[in-house]
């Protein structure tokens, strides 16, 4: 699943993203670790700010575990100097995924990965694609960009809810990885605190 950034939002009270995140540039060393790993998820939503000020966005998430490397990963494309909210959700009952860009729903699909489970306890990356648990990265899949309000929840979110969220209104129960589980910033990644995204600039 990619993400594609297309409408801006005004940031006047868009709260509750607990920190920024920096990533001067693509590169191996640049990436983000958490204390925390993922439960078994039958079903997920993930969102999060974007902001990038190149052509090249990158990986924004990887999940890996010793079956798979490639158990979950998120790129975006396209950029956008201002920020964006992107949220993914899918659920493996319905087989069904939905991708929302600032609060739109801009595409869905079916017979995704219906009857799958997400396997808990790998390892989370956010700023690189991982060939192997919580390593093998590579300079050209890294992201370069800021990130801000990262939350994975172990549930689908309902539209209003992924309406809340980008407009900073609460956080919806079921979170499972946040901001706040974050465990390292690697390299010159800069993690920045700020409760609303008006100063995360």
């Amino acid at each position: 699943m990619s993400s594609t950034v297309v409408c801006l939002l005004s940031l006047s009270a868009v709260c509750n993203v607990d920190s920024m995140l920096f990533f001067p540039s693509a590169s191996e060393q640049n990436y983000v670790t958490f204390s925390l790993s993922l439960p078994n998820l039958p079903e997920l939503s993930m969102c999060l700010w974007l902001r990038v000020d190149t052509s090249h966005v990158g990986t924004l998430l990887s999940y890996a575990t010793h079956d798979n490397d490639n158990q979950l990963v998120l790129y975006g494309r396209n950029s956008s100097v201002s920020w964006h909210h992107l949220c993914v959700v899918w659920s493996s009952i319905q087989g069904r995924f939905w991708h929302y860009n600032n609060r739109r729903l801009a595409s869905t699909g079916s017979d995704f990965r219906k009857g799958w489970e997400i396997p808990g306890g790998g390892s989370v990356v956010l700023g690189q694609e991982q060939d192997s648990v919580g390593g093998g990265f590579d300079r050209a899949e890294g992201f370069a960009g800021q990130m801000a309000g990262f939350r994975i929840w172990d549930r689908v979110l309902s539209p209003s809810e992924v309406e809340g969220v980008a407009e900073g209104r609460g956080v919806p129960r079921g979170v499972v990885l946040g901001m706040e589980d974050i465990k390292q910033v690697h390299g010159e990644v800069q993690q920045v605190a700020c409760e609303c995204l008006e100063h995360c600039l």
